[in-house]
């Protein structure tokens, strides 16, 4: 089979499992998508928690399909992580975002390593970046890449699909590296949403949000500031970086 008829495939099965999807939820829930958005672009959170708990058991499973699916196709699932935690609330937001995000992150990553892996390994070859993406080839690199807050999916999984991960390491990395950032944009989400109870716990976690984000992305030169050279230098902390 040829890398180019299976891309067209894989096209062809997102555009017919997103479309089945729509007509499925369409048929059983007849306005949902309408009362949904209505709600959403009303900025009435109260009245969108009352509507999808009103589905009972369904609004979890609803709930996570609607981030899978999202996340198979490459859409932004920060919207639904954001008012999960009113939906729901905290912990249970938390989870029900983390078993979404690892079912359509796992999803994606499979059907990305079957229908794009070669063409886009062929790609960087020719653009020698295999050097630079060696770097994320490690449980270590793909847990961090997975924890960070806000970072869309659909880059870090397209990284995944041609990196020397196997499936159970990326698995791993998933599942682990998930946890703190699907923690801090339901928690981030639910204090937005509920700002004038939670302002203060909103401001102090975005700061550690930034702050976080900021080490992380220049902790090269970090590591270089004359107070914590000689501290960084030392071969055992060194080791623990």
């Amino acid at each position: 089979m040829s890398n180019t008829y299976k891309t067209i495939s894989g096209i062809v099965m997102f555009i017919i499992a997103g479309f089945l999807c729509f007509v499925i939820t369409k048929t059983y829930f007849p306005v949902f998508y309408h009362t949904t958005a209505k709600l959403i672009l009303a900025g009435d959170m109260n009245g969108l928690s009352s509507y999808i708990t009103s589905f009972g058991y369904w609004a979890f499973i609803i709930s996570i399909l609607i981030i899978a699916i999202f996340n198979v196709l490459g859409i932004p699932t920060i919207p639904s992580l954001t008012v999960n935690g009113v939906l729901f609330g905290i912990i249970p937001g938390i989870i029900i975002s983390w078993i979404g995000e690892v079912i359509g992150i796992e999803l994606s990553y499979h059907i990305g390593r079957i229908f794009l892996r070669k063409s886009s390994r062929q790609f960087i070859e020719k653009r020698n970046l295999l050097e630079k993406l060696d770097k994320y080839s490690t449980i270590k690199a793909m847990i961090i890449a997975r924890a960070v807050p806000y970072s869309p999916n659909i880059l870090t999984t397209a990284v995944a699909v041609v990196s020397k991960l196997n499936s159970r390491e990326h698995l791993r990395c998933t599942l682990i590296g998930k946890i703190p950032s699907v923690a801090v944009e339901v928690l981030l989400g639910h204090d937005l949403l509920r700002f004038e109870e939670h302002s203060v716990r909103f401001f102090i976690l975005l700061f550690l949000v930034l702050a976080f984000t900021v080490v992380h992305r220049y902790r090269k030169r970090f590591y270089q500031l004359p107070f914590l050279k000689k501290f960084y230098n030392n071969a055992e902390i060194k080791n623990r970086f």
